[in-house]
C-alpha cells in the first residue's frame, strides 16, 4: 500500500510556472487527455479507474484529510476502460459514481512529478507529488510556491472552491 505526499497550488499563471520549470532543467512531456469514472465509496475513499492513452489504472483511494501525506493509495493495471466501468457498475459498495475527463501536462523536476492540470469550468492548477514530504516543500521552494499550496484537496473540493458542486455534475467534459 502506497502513501502518496502530494499538494495542489490554484490560481496559476500556466505560462511562468512552465518557464520556471523549464529554466530549472525538469524533463517536460506532452499534454495528455485523461478520461476518467469516479465511484465513491464514503466520504473519504473512493476508486478511480482512469485511461491516459492506452494505459489504463484502477484504483482504491481513501483520504482522511488535506494533509501532504494524506493519501492511502492502491493501484493497479487493467486493460480495458469500458469492461471494467461496467464490472464495477455491477457491484454494490459505492453510493455515487461520476465520469471525468481533464488534460494533464507532465513535468519531471528532480525525481518530483509536476502537472498543470485543466479541468472543464474551472482554471488550471499545480499539482506536485514526490516521494516524501519534505521533497514536495523543497519542490514548491524551487518554484516560489511555498506557503501557496492548499494541501491534498479532492477535485470535489477544488471545484467547491470556485463555487462549483462537482456532484451534480454526473458528466464532467470539456464537450458540454
Amino acid at each position: 500500500m502506497a502513501q502518496e505526499y502530494e499538494t495542489q497550488v490554484l490560481d496559476i499563471n500556466v505560462n511562468e510556472i512552465e518557464k520556471k520549470l523549464r529554466d530549472l532543467g525538469a524533463k517536460e512531456d506532452p499534454e495528455v487527455f485523461q478520461k476518467r469514472w469516479v465511484f465513491y465509496i464514503d466520504e473519504a475513499s473512493w476508486i478511480r479507474l482512469r485511461q491516459v492513452g492506452e494505459r489504463v489504472n484502477l484504483c482504491y483511494k481513501n483520504r482522511p484529510d488535506t494533509a501532504i501525506a494524506g493519501t492511502e493509495e492502491i493501484e493497479v493495471e487493467v486493460k480495458d476502460f469500458d469492461k471494467t466501468s461496467q464490472l464495477i457498475s455491477k457491484l454494490d459498495f459505492y453510493y455515487d459514481q461520476y465520469y471525468q475527463e481533464n488534460k494533464r501536462k507532465l513535468f519531471t523536476l528532480d525525481g518530483v512529478e509536476v502537472s498543470i492540470d485543466s479541468w472543464p469550468q474551472i482554471p488550471p492548477y499545480l499539482e506536485i507529488d514526490a516521494s516524501s514530504e519534505k521533497k514536495v516543500k523543497e519542490t514548491l521552494k524551487k518554484l516560489g510556491l511555498e506557503g501557496k499550496d492548499v494541501g491534498h484537496m479532492g477535485t470535489n473540493k477544488i471545484y467547491a472552491k470556485y463555487g462549483i458542486d462537482l456532484h451534480a455534475n454526473k458528466e464532467l467534459t470539456f464537450s458540454k
